[in-house]
């Protein structure tokens, strides 16, 4: 008994002298937000103004200005316990030595870390400049990832996308099937306080790809599936791109497929609803198809970027089966 008793205090006493900096905590924050550590003096100087401009500029593609990033300013008294869980850190210091540096998981994880450091105002200003495209795609990198972590923990298991596309996406159990066209279109979607979160997935032809990829080829044919499967409220209204503003179009990959993504305002023909949208249309070789994802929002009087990115988290969990027709 007494040998038994001294194993149990040897093994207590070991586990209280191991050091704990192996663990790591979780990080914490809300989508889409930076923590940006700096001096109070230097923050309120050109150098916050700099940040500003490059991690606060407008977000592409909504109808009213928000910012690609909510940023969260504290001096470094201030950065210690808790505030050093952030996700996303952007540290910025006067120092001698000219650096940037981006680091991964440092205080939590996951969790990405960008440092600049300089002798002056003037260079870490040029030092933000030339660094803030791959700092600005770090964080979404992360953001995507934790995003799309949290929707699994809620999914939806059931949404006919597997059956009738051979497609699989992750999203939301909030969502539920709205509408399913004859000719393999389906239409998903999530009520909001004040509106909907939709999505559309319906696929063309292969050759359909080389004469989508253009932004006047791409505005006529969401007209088109507008016209005959989105009406409006009132009779002969219909969901159209808004010609107001011009969308921007980008080659990106979704899935590991070679995509073209394009982001704008859509409205309704003969009615008075707007809103954001978000479109992918997708190169499916082995499929021999082109497959088409778009998501749209209608959430008046209200922000509606992190509803947009929500979306592109759903779309960018794209998995694509090998039909069995093939």
């Amino acid at each position: 008994m007494n040998f038994r008793i001294f194993i149990l205090i040897f093994i207590f006493s070991i586990s209280c002298d191991s050091p704990k900096s192996n663990y790591t905590p979780k990080s914490s924050g809300n989508i889409n937000t930076l923590t940006v550590v700096m001096e109070n003096s230097i923050w309120e100087s050109s150098v916050g103004d700099v940040v500003r401009e490059s991690f606060a500029s407008e977000f592409l593609g909504l109808p009213q200005q928000e910012p690609i990033f909510s940023l969260k300013q504290m001096p470094f008294e201030a950065f210690s316990g808790f505030t050093r869980e952030s996700r996303n850190i952007l540290l910025i210091k006067k120092s001698n030595k000219v650096n940037f540096a981006l680091e991964k998981d440092k205080y939590a994880r996951p969790q990405s870390i960008a440092i600049i450091t300089g002798p002056s105002d003037e260079v870490i200003e040029e030092k933000i400049k030339l660094n803030k495209e791959k700092i600005i795609s770090e964080i979404k990198k992360n953001e995507i990832k934790e995003k799309q972590r949290r929707i699994k923990i809620s999914r939806l298991e059931e949404n006919d996308l597997s059956s009738l596309l051979s497609i699989d996406l992750i999203m939301p159990s909030a969502y539920k099937i709205f509408k399913k066209g004859t000719d393999k279109i389906i239409w998903i979607q999530r009520d909001t306080d004040k509106g909907t979160v939709n999505i559309l997935a319906y696929e063309l032809s292969e050759s359909s790809f080389l004469k989508t990829n253009t932004l006047k080829s791409i505005i006529k044919l969401r007209d088109s599936i507008g016209k005959v499967f989105i009406p409006g409220r009132n009779k002969g209204s219909y969901m159209v791109t808004e010609e107001a503003y011009e969308p921007y179009v980008k080659k990106t990959k979704v899935g590991g497929k070679e995509a073209v993504e394009t982001r704008g305002t859509w409205e309704l023909k003969n009615d008075f609803m707007a809103g954001p949208f978000l479109n992918y249309i997708i190169k499916d070789k082995e499929n021999k198809r082109t497959l088409v994802l778009e998501g749209f929002v209608f959430s008046p009087s209200s922000k509606k970027r992190d509803l947009i990115f929500e979306l592109e988290a759903v779309f960018r969990s794209l998995k694509i089966y090998k039909k069995k027709d093939n």
